[in-house]
């Protein structure tokens, strides 16, 4: 018996699915035990495009931009205010380090590091020192 050629019956429908949901950076493995000639062409696209489907709809999807770690120094009395803002902002606190000041390791976007390096010592936080540790792509 010949096998005949099935090419494009799956990475076409799944890459098809990824992109209509807008996605980049994932991996979708379907693993495919019985099938071949006896589903056919039509029967393997449906067979992929369903799981991937319902894979899709399972799996946690995060969003990523563009960012960094950094790290916020402050004097012990205005910790609470820094923290209500940096929640307020949806700036995830990673660390906080009760030292001689109060040292916090922060994920935070692009552009909100930008916004925040450039106006952090003229609001009400007296933050002491902010410095960017490393370029990371932070989940919003």
């Amino acid at each position: 018996m010949m096998m005949e050629n099935l090419g494009g019956t799956a990475g076409s429908p799944i890459l098809k699915l990824i992109l209509e949901k807008g996605l980049s950076n994932i991996l979708v493995i379907v693993t495919r035990y019985f099938g071949g000639i006896l589903l056919g062409t039509g029967g393997l696209v449906r067979s992929y495009s369903r799981v991937t489907e319902e894979a899709l709809k399972k799996a946690q999807i995060i969003q990523k931009e563009k960012g960094y770690e950094a790290k916020i120094q402050i004097e012990y009395n205005y910790l609470e205010a820094l923290k209500y803002y940096l929640e307020k902002m949806n700036i995830k606190i990673k660390q906080i380090e009760y030292l001689e000041k109060i040292e916090i390791i922060i994920d935070i976007t692009e552009e909100l590091s930008k916004k925040f390096a450039s106006n952090y010592s003229d609001n009400n936080l007296k933050i002491s020192k902010y410095d960017i540790i490393k370029e990371k792509f932070v989940e919003i």
